[in-house]
């Protein structure tokens, strides 16, 4: 008998489910120096707002999967996104930092859960290079989020206060439902087999032993922990040491979106005719040089928002270069085991970047500069894990 063809999502769908999460990440950070003076808490404390949401959002990434085979794609991201709206709710009513961190953390599980579905609905649907194509335009909506979503945050913030970003994200969340519950199809293949999540884990140490997948993956995780440490720190460093608004921060955000753009740009255009490792090699040399820049500017009289954001910007586009580079790698690594290391990879590359939130935020209350040096050791990092790959390769 043949089986039934799996109706295909619209591509509005996959974009709207996909860009939860950077929206909801990106639009309250200019806030959180009012968030600070306004709940009579630490900057660092209003930080976990970001770090916890991050937190939310890794580990969901290695469990939904063997959920969503089970009991299928569409109750998990409907599932998914009542919990996000719940948590922007909360989140619009909190009086005290514990009611806030909660409705981060709800957030990040809901946002991370539809998030993660999102690719594995367009492999349920495509084939491989019809997949590639959708999550190309998906990708570069994800891009798009992020570099407005500081800029509306900013302004919402100094305009109505930082609660209406939350009465915003819940808007979203019910407008994105709605989208789900009436054009989202099933998309699993198999919906009810039982998939015991002890499975996904069993193939994590075949993994880390992997000098492929461990190299790349730490290029990965320090490029993007530098950027939600950029995330925690540069509002602080914009609204409190330099003395500019939120709306400021929002506005010169952008450049580092458009960094990134450009890189990704480029990466799909020169992968295959140059090949993806000295990709990743390349965007990591120029990470490297453009910090260095941005660090020997923050030691000098002039150091501005511009002189802040414009040599982080060309490092976006270095950063543009490694993500889907060591990405790409990493789950080529072991080809059987993608799913698990595409789960496996989420998690350590967000957990990565919650721990440098949690740093970094107690560190610029005491130096500013700490910023500028923390992306650029993570650089060197990245650049040093490299070296361990080739020297495997040469024996």
């Amino acid at each position: 008998m043949t089986p039934k063809p799996v109706a295909k999502p619209s591509l509005l769908v996959l974009v709207a489910i996909s860009t939860l999460q950077p929206i909801a990440l990106n639009l309250l950070a200019p806030a959180t120096p009012a968030l600070a003076r306004h709940l009579g808490a630490s900057y660092a404390t209003i930080q976990l707002t970001l770090t916890l949401f991050l937190v939310a959002v890794a580990l969901t990434q290695l469990i939904i999967g063997p959920l969503s085979d089970r009991f299928g794609r569409r109750p998990c991201v409907n599932a998914a996104i009542v919990l996000f709206v719940l948590g922007s709710i909360l989140g619009a009513l909190a009086q005290s930092t514990g009611t806030l961190l909660l409705a981060r953390v709800l957030e990040g599980a809901g946002a991370g859960t539809v998030f993660a579905l999102a690719r594995a609905i367009i492999r349920d649907t495509a084939s491989r290079d019809q997949a590639a194509s959708q999550i190309a335009s998906v990708t570069m909506v994800m891009v798009v989020a992020p570099m407005i979503a500081p800029y509306l945050g900013g302004h919402i913030e100094t305009w109505f206060g930082w609660r209406m970003i939350f009465w915003g994200l819940t808007a979203v969340g019910v407008i994105v439902l709605l989208l789900t519950v009436a054009r989202l199809p099933e998309t699993a293949p198999s919906v009810g087999v039982k998939t015991s999540l002890l499975g996904i884990f069993r193939a994590f140490p075949d993994l880390v032993v992997d000098r492929g997948f461990v190299v790349n993956v730490i290029a990965l995780s320090m490029t993007s922990a530098a950027f939600f440490a950029f995330i925690a720190a540069a509002p602080f460093i914009v609204v409190e040491t330099m003395g500019r608004g939120a709306d400021v921060y929002g506005a010169y955000f952008m450049l580092n979106a458009l960094g990134y753009m450009i890189g990704n740009f480029a990466m799909s255009r020169l992968a295959v005719r140059l090949g993806a490792a000295p990709m990743v090699k390349l965007g990591l040399v120029i990470s490297f040089v453009a910090t260095g820049v941005g660090l020997a500017l923050s030691f000098s009289p002039y150091w501005t928002p511009l002189a802040l954001f414009l040599p982080l910007a060309v490092s976006s586009v270095g950063n543009g270069l490694t993500i889907p580079g060591s990405t790409a790698a990493a789950l080529s690594a072991k080809p059987e085991l993608a799913g698990s290391a595409a789960g496996l990879m989420g998690a350590i590359q967000l957990g990565a970047g919650a721990l440098a939130t949690v740093l970094i935020s107690w560190l610029v209350t005491v130096w500013p500069q700490s910023l500028v040096a923390m992306m650029w050791l993570m650089m060197v990092v990245g650049l040093v894990s490299l070296r361990f790959l080739k020297s495997a390769r040469n024996t």
